[in-house]
């Protein structure tokens, strides 16, 4: 049953919760050893004071706020007061660069940056002298100073705590349409300037609509928060969609203490990204492969039968006596535990922002973990599709949303439609007619292929390919997916262009690689030793020749260089949904890259 949101916008869809949910909680967060709740009636009030403020201050429906900060109840108190006055938010991720938040805040012409923590205002004022159009700096931290002072383009940001507009009185909401602009994001790319995707409020409430239908969100559901507000995904996905229909959220502390607030707080849905399944997914076999024999072997058993039972799972139907038999022993003694990772109450784990690789998924649904992986980009508001439990085709990102239609263009580049499809590029008219034809489709750049059921499966990046010098294309993804699911590897960077064959730079998973060193009593002190050692170059040799037997002859990894350092957001290597910006690793590290097309190959 599809459902139907009646406001024109996310401000006035936010004030009917509030007025009925009044002091049921919303958001929810950690302090010290207790999560506090936070009621629909508290967050309406105190967006409707900060709304009265910005007013004061001179702010009209249309002007752009900036938020930079992680994901927190402030965060949402923010957009909605910038919300129900008309105002477009222009979430920044607090990874960037300076260079780049200059950038999008310019772009934008943002008349606000709101931001959390000293380091976060600290970095926009250091930038504030080559900020045009910014006005005013607001702390929204708790212990966050300053005094209001005149601000204006070309001067420097005053400086405003969020307590600055605690003795307003609440304004009213701004009656936009379903037309009006709600939010830019800037698309972090892997290559080339962000551009801004402008979404209105129609597209996102016409993606809520179809997503809570999808995955069968309620007011009873509770969703912990943990990738970056400023992404899409969970924006959309896990922010407004349980905004829509009454349910809770509760904001993880980081990822160290992920496994720690999963178990505390018991979410019904989870996203997430396929780096983090990984790990999951490696310490898991890690410890499995450091228990005596009988154990192993009772995992191996455990496997089998939760990836035949798993089969008639996606089929919606149930398994035959004697799968079901061993289940129940088998969830007992093996499944639990993994399933325990991520709570009881858990009905989707849902997984998106880069492709999941088919390994990690049947990993995860051999253990009846609620796996399933969608598609999307923030271009179509972002989601586009989701396998949905009963009907899971493994290998593809599921059957598009019911308000979504996808094609194919001549080239299999897929094609999307659909009321949730972006206005446009901010101020790019010219490449917002590169992905938007005259009849509402637009280009996502990936290549894909849709069954006869309409289940879509994605192979690689149009743009996004590896041209070898005998002409041979190669997805570089494609297989960084089938090197990073060696449970040694943790990073991979695939190159190659105009090269005879393909090289790899690979991050080594040190936890498990000291494992390694230490069962063959190889002594090491520090990453860089590990990753210099001869026998531990043998040995990289050795796995990627078994990898590379299940491979084309021209997809196959000629040389590689074992990297000692992580790939990082900090050396802006990784997009923050973690994707490899290829560009920026292979100027880092050029002199490796030569160094290892010069070695001798691997591949047998």
């Amino acid at each position: 049953m599809s459902r139907t949101i009646p406001e024109a916008t996310i401000g006035a869809l936010f004030e009917r919760q509030a007025q009925a949910l009044g002091e049921r909680p919303f958001l929810k967060e950690k302090y010290g050893a207790e999560w506090r709740a936070y009621t629909w009636a508290e967050v309406a009030k105190a967006a409707g004071r900060i709304r009265a403020g910005l007013l004061r201050l001179g702010l009209k429906p249309g002007d752009k706020i900036a938020i930079i900060a992680e994901n927190c109840p402030q965060w949402v108190v923010v957009d909605q007061a910038g919300l129900g006055l008309g105002a477009a938010i222009v979430p920044l991720y607090t990874t960037i660069s300076a260079e780049e938040t200059q950038f999008i805040l310019n772009d934008s012409q943002a008349s606000v940056a709101a931001v959390y923590g000293e380091a976060a205002a600290q970095k926009i004022s250091a930038l504030s002298g080559g900020l045009k159009a910014l006005k005013y700096i607001v702390q929204m931290h708790p212990d966050g100073g300053g005094q209001q002072s005149a601000g204006g383009p070309g001067s420097t940001p005053a400086m405003l705590a969020l307590s600055a507009f605690d003795s307003e009185q609440p304004a009213a909401q701004f009656e936009g349409s379903r037309d009006s602009l709600a939010t830019i994001i800037y698309t972090s790319g892997t290559t080339g300037s962000p551009k801004g995707v402008m979404l209105t409020h129609g597209n996102l409430l016409a993606n809520c609509e179809a997503s809570a239908t999808a995955i069968s969100l309620s007011g009873s559901d509770e969703l912990l928060s943990f990738l970056p507000l400023a992404h899409a995904f969970e924006r959309t996905a896990g922010y407004y969609t349980p905004l829509a229909v009454g349910g809770v959220i509760s904001y993880a502390q980081g990822l160290s203490q992920l496994a720690q607030n999963l178990r505390e707080v018991q979410p019904t849905h989870f996203l997430t990204v396929p780096r983090l399944l990984e790990v999951v997914r490696d310490r898991v076999r890690r410890t499995v492969e450091e228990a005596p024999a009988y154990r192993r072997k009772l995992f191996e058993a455990a496997m089998r039968v939760g990836s035949r039972a798993a089969e008639f799972r996606f089929r919606g139907k149930r398994p035959p006596a004697h799968i079901a038999l061993g289940m129940a022993l088998f969830r007992r003694l093996v499944f639990a535990k993994i399933r325990a990772l991520f709570g009881a109450r858990l009905r989707y784990l849902i997984c998106g922002g880069a492709a999941l690789s088919l390994d990690t998924f049947s990993f995860l649904a051999a253990a009846e973990v609620p796996i399933v992986e969608g598609y999307g980009l923030t271009e179509a508001g972002p989601v586009v599709s989701v396998n949905l439990h009963g009907r899971t085709r493994p290998g593809t990102v599921g059957l598009p949303l019911a308000n979504v239609e996808v094609a194919l263009a001549p080239d299999g580049e897929l094609l999307v439609r659909g009321p949730s499809v972006m206005k446009g590029y901010y101020k790019r008219e010219e490449e917002t007619r590169e992905v938007l034809d005259p009849d509402g489709w637009l280009r996502t750049g990936d290549l894909a292929t849709i069954d006869a059921e309409g289940f879509i499966a994605i192979h690689e990046r149009k743009k996004e390919i590896i041209v070898l010098s005998g002409g041979k294309n190669v997805s570089p993804v494609y297989l960084e997916g089938k090197l990073t699911s060696d449970p040694f590897i943790a990073q991979a960077c695939v190159v190659g262009d105009d090269r005879k064959h393909l090289g790899a730079l690979l991050v080594p998973d040190f936890d498990a690689l000291k494992s390694y060193a230490k069962e063959h009593k190889l002594e090491h002190a520090e990453h860089s030793e590990l990753a210099r050692n001869a026998e531990i170059r043998n040995f990289y040799s050795r796995r990627l020749r078994e990898i590379n037997r299940n491979l084309a002859s021209h997809e196959r990894i000629g040389a590689f260089y074992l990297i000692d350092q992580s790939f990082s957001q900090e050396r802006d290597e990784l997009t923050p949904t973690l994707k490899v910006r290829r560009k920026v690793i292979q100027r880092h590290h050029q002199k490796e890259i030569e160094s290892m097309f010069g070695a001798e190959r691997t591949s047998s």
